[in-house]
């Protein structure tokens, strides 16, 4: 109950309630189409990178199949600048530095079809592989940071990828 002089309670349409709700924008997103699963159909690579310092920032790259995330790598913008001189960490030289470094995370996920001499089948993917029916068709890999890869295969039975190698 209210009493003396009382402000109304917000609205769910009103500018505060909305302003709330509308999230920054990215401070870099970008996307590329690819068929990751083999199947001939685009899918396709989000990577964004959300905050209002480029030096801490939280960077996903996410991969979509028929539209649904269905798998997602997190981690932050202090690992893109490990290798980056103090001396070089200047506001924008590090805007230009960490665009670039995104670039080429964005640029490193590819898809090849494994058992070729680009993708020799190793001995420890085997183990994956016993679990998957029908067995996968092609790798996704893709590097972040300064030393981090990653192998995923699509599991079509479970429609989701399963994690072959993670480095570093």
């Amino acid at each position: 109950m209210c009493v003396g002089a009382c402000a109304a309670e917000p609205s769910a349409d009103s500018p505060a309630v909305v302003a709330a709700v509308v999230a920054p924008a990215p401070w870099y997103h970008r996307g590329t189409t690819l068929d990751l699963t083999g199947d001939g159909q685009a899918d396709s690579v989000d990577l964004v990178a959300l905050g209002a310092r480029p030096d801490s920032l939280r960077i996903t790259l996410s991969m979509l199949v028929e539209g649904e995330e269905k798998y997602r790598e997190e981690w932050g913008s202090s690992y893109e600048l490990a290798l980056v001189d103090s001396a070089s960490r200047l506001r924008a030289r590090v805007d230009t530095i960490l665009r670039a470094a995104l670039d080429s995370v964005l640029a490193s996920v590819v898809v090849q079809r494994l058992g070729t001499p680009n993708h020799p089948i190793m001995a420890e993917d085997r183990a994956a592989f016993a679990e998957l029916e029908p067995r996968p068709t092609h790798v996704v890999m893709f590097s972040y940071g300064y030393e981090t890869t990653i192998r995923l295969v699509w599991d079509a039975q479970r429609r989701r990828f399963v994690r072959l190698f993670s480095c570093c």
